[in-house]
């Protein structure tokens, strides 16, 4: 990347609010670092106490999200693939923060995320509670959903914690055959 295109790519970041972003492989450490860093860039942005612990909150489990779920890109090598590649951006835009996450998922896997998505896009916030509480004592999910480690939790705690419904997409890979996509997530908070 030459010197410009830098430059370019700082000013529009500046531009749209970014106080935080985190380009590249997740893993536990990473995880836990970002965390580390974006606790002060929260503090820093002048965020109120429950804005500070949403953000924090979303952080976290869209980071886990990328970790436990992201496909690898056409070609990599597991071998010598030490996480998962994602990428997380904070801003903020007048009162509100926005998260947005992005990694590539297996094709296959769309229609599930999709059915689960729209159904929380679909609850009101007491749905979204009554439902988080039902799946932390649901004891079959793991029988039900063998690719999810969390009964969705992490979706419903994102949605509780998002002044609007999360807004999401997926963009296809012509370089991936179409075995990926890029799957994008934006909470509001």
């Amino acid at each position: 990347m030459n010197l410009n295109t830098f430059e370019i790519f700082q000013a529009q970041a500046q531009a749209s609010g970014i106080i935080f972003y985190h380009s590249g492989e997740f893993t536990g450490a990473i995880i836990t670092a970002a965390a580390e860093s974006l606790k002060h860039r929260i503090e820093e942005s002048g965020a109120s106490g429950p804005a500070k612990r949403k953000l924090f909150s979303t952080f976290v489990e869209m980071a886990q999200n990328i970790l436990h779920y992201a496909a690898l890109p056409p070609g990599a090598d597991p071998a010598f693939v030490h996480g998962k590649p994602g990428t997380i951006g904070i801003g903020k835009c007048g009162d509100d923060y926005w998260v947005v996450c992005v990694n590539r998922v297996e094709t296959a896997h769309i229609a599930r995320l999709s059915e689960k998505l729209d159904a929380v896009r679909s609850m009101s916030l007491e749905d979204i509670r009554k439902s988080y509480r039902a799946q932390l004592h649901n004891t079959e999910h793991a029988a039900q959903d063998t690719l999810s480690k969390g009964a969705g939790l992490g979706w419903l705690t994102i949605a509780r914690d998002s002044k609007q419904p999360l807004e999401y997409s997926f963009t296809s890979e012509p370089e991936s055959l179409g075995k990926t996509a890029f799957f994008f997530v934006k909470a509001v908070i």
